[in-house]
């Protein structure tokens, strides 16, 4: 086991100017670059939100979808905001557990695979610690070489596990690993994705019903948007990833709240309506990486983003730096309910950071 260094986080400035964007950069030019606002204090609502939520939680040891789901914001974070803190926190917890699976090397449930994700990204800044990548190489493996195509039965698993099989595959150049993620995911979405609402039911039990939970298909959208990230601009099946994104966001600007935020259930918002964090932090990612990287209509999306971080920042952050407005885990709509400015998970932390960092690479922060 290694020892990473720790140093004092850098402190980011409580303010930060409001900026306008009017293009992106060359390699990432939108359809359209017709200016829109970008939120102010990005950086300093991020800072906020995991100062807390380190002082709260100072010695991680989970090994779940949750904690998982977490330590992606967190990298993000320690990114975008140049934090050693943030860093140092995730290499912490990983050396702390082993870089371990739930389930040892032969687990291969997604919710156990998450955490491999960024067990892959610490591995990649000190890649002479082949061992850290081991039990989650040898997880995907077991999947690659099995002829089985449904793994991935709900929705969630998308965001748990295909980012694990992009990554490797992207770190290792192993065609079998795309070939396999595509597989799986073709799977799943032949028989929870409705390509006419451009939304996903949950899991089988949900197909046919006007029931589109809010983080269910923000596990979607984000997922969509983290293997893009990495996947080879020639892979044969980015077109379908790229369309399937392009579909969700048009669907989800549609269901966007006055307010900003997304209600539990997308297919009917007065279904426990109000506020919800954590399917609308994955949404403003997954929209304002579709931005950056010219997927989606910056004119067209920038403001929806922008409303979204907007009602996060005023609604959710809490003046203690805890995050609110987080449904519980569970399935549903009907999960975890009510949801108020109490309600918190790490998921939900996690999802904020990923947000922040993204329009931070928009030039919505300094």
């Amino acid at each position: 086991m290694r020892n990473r260094r720790t140093t004092t986080s850098v402190l980011i400035a409580a303010t930060v100017l409001t900026a306008t964007v009017s293009s992106l950069p060359a390699a990432a030019t939108p359809a359209s670059t017709a200016p829109y606002t970008c939120p102010t204090g990005v950086a300093a609502a991020m800072t906020t939100v995991n100062d807390y939520w380190l002082a709260h939680n100072s010695h991680p040891t989970g090994l779940d979808w949750t904690t998982g789901a977490y330590f992606t914001g967190d990298m993000a974070a320690a990114r975008a905001l140049n934090s050693q803190q943030y860093q140092s926190y995730a290499a912490n917890w990983a050396n702390s557990v082993h870089f371990a699976l739930k389930g040892g090397p032969s687990d291969t449930n997604a919710n156990d695979q998450a955490v491999g994700q960024t067990y892959i990204e610490l591995y990649q800044q000190n890649p002479s610690q082949s061992s850290d990548i081991a039990q989650i190489k040898q997880s995907v493996a077991s999947m690659v070489n099995s002829s089985k195509v449904n793994d991935w039965f709900w929705i969630d698993a998308l965001f748990m596990a295909m980012p694990d099989f992009a990554k490797l595959g992207a770190l290792t150049n192993t065609q079998a690993d795309f070939t396999k993620m595509y597989a799986e995911f073709q799977n799943t979405q032949h028989g929870l994705y409705n390509a006419g609402k451009g939304l996903w039911w949950r899991d089988k039990s949900f197909t046919g019903k006007n029931i589109y939970w809010s983080r269910g298909n923000g596990w979607v959208a984000a997922a969509l948007a983290r293997v893009l990230d990495v996947l080879p601009a020639n892979d044969s099946h980015r077109a379908t990833y790229v369309q399937t994104l392009q579909s969700m966001a048009a669907a989800l600007r549609a269901a966007q709240q006055p307010s900003g935020f997304w209600y539990v259930n997308l297919g009917d918002p007065t279904q426990y309506p109000g506020p919800e964090t954590s399917g609308t932090a994955f949404f403003t990612y997954a929209l304002a990486w579709g931005i950056t990287n010219g997927i989606l209509d910056a004119a067209t999306y920038g403001p929806v983003v922008t409303k979204a971080w907007n009602a996060m920042a005023s609604t959710s952050v809490q003046s203690s730096g805890a995050l609110g407005y987080v449904q519980g885990t569970g399935t549903s709509p009907s999960s975890a309910q009510p949801v108020t400015a109490k309600s918190t998970g790490s998921y939900g932390v996690g999802a904020f950071l990923l947000a922040g960092s993204e329009l931070i690479k928009m030039g919505c922060s300094a």
